[in-house]
C-alpha cells in the first residue's frame, strides 16, 4: 500500500470518525434528556445552552477524527507500539470530555431516586460542569496534534496540519493545561463567592 493511498485513507477514516462520534453525542445528549423529562425539553435545553453544547460536541469529534487519524497513521506506518501509550491517554482525555459535558444532567435523574436537595446544588454549578468539557476538549485535542506532531504523523503537503504543525504543540499543551486550570479556579471562586461560600 502507498504512503499517499494510506494518507487519504486516514484523513477519511478520520473525518468520518469525527462526525459520527459528535452525531453519537448529540443523539446520547437528546436522548438522555428525552427520557429524564421531553423531547421538548431537550430541544429547549439545547437552545439555551447552546454556547456551551456546540463546542462540547465539535470538540469531542475532533478529539476523535484525530484518534482515528493517529491510530490508522501509525497502523499505517508499522509504529503501533511506539504512540499506544499516548493513544490511550488521549483517548482517556476524550471519555473525560465527554463525561464532563454530561455531567450536568445528573441534576435530570437525581430527583428520580429522591435526592432533590443535590438538584439544587449541582443547578448551581452547571456552567462549571460545561467548562470542565471545553477546557478537557482543548487539552485532547492538543494533546492529540502533541501526537501527531511527535511521531510526524502528517504530510508536509497537507492543508491544515503542516500549518498547526509549526506550533509547539508541547508547550502549546502546557499553555492549555494551565490556562485552563486557571480558567477554572477562577470560575469556581466567582461561583463559589456568588452564592456566599468564600
Amino acid at each position: 500500500m502507498n504512503e499517499t493511498y494510506a494518507e487519504t485513507m486516514s484523513f477519511k477514516r478520520a473525518y468520518l470518525g469525527g462526525f459520527l462520534a459528535a452525531t453519537i453525542l448529540l443523539v446520547v445528549y437528546t436522548l438522555v434528556l428525552t427520557l429524564s423529562n421531553s423531547l421538548a425539553h431537550a430541544i429547549e435545553e439545547f437552545l439555551v445552552y447552546w454556547y456551551w453544547i456546540a463546542p462540547l460536541i465539535v470538540g469531542f469529534g475532533l478529539q476523535a477524527g484525530l484518534y482515528l487519524y493517529i491510530r490508522t497513521s501509525i497502523s499505517a506506518r508499522k509504529e503501533k507500539g511506539t504512540a499506544s501509550a499516548a493513544i490511550a491517554t488521549a483517548g482517556g482525555v476524550s471519555t473525560t470530555s465527554m463525561v464532563a459535558c454530561c455531567a450536568h444532567h445528573i441534576t435530570d435523574v437525581l430527583p428520580l431516586v429522591g435526592l432533590s436537595a443535590a438538584v439544587v446544588f449541582l443547578n448551581q454549578f452547571q456552567s462549571l460542569f460545561f467548562l470542565l468539557g471545553i477546557v478537557s476538549n482543548t487539552v485532547g485535542i492538543i494533546l492529540m496534534l502533541k501526537i501527531i506532531q511527535q511521531h510526524g504523523l502528517y504530510s508536509k503537503d497537507g492543508l491544515i496540519l503542516p500549518v498547526l504543525m509549526r506550533i509547539n504543540m508541547t508547550r502549546a499543551l502546557y499553555i492549555s493545561i494551565m490556562g485552563g486550570a486557571v480558567i477554572l479556579l477562577i470560575s469556581l471562586y466567582k461561583k463559589l463567592s456568588a452564592y456566599g461560600g468564600v
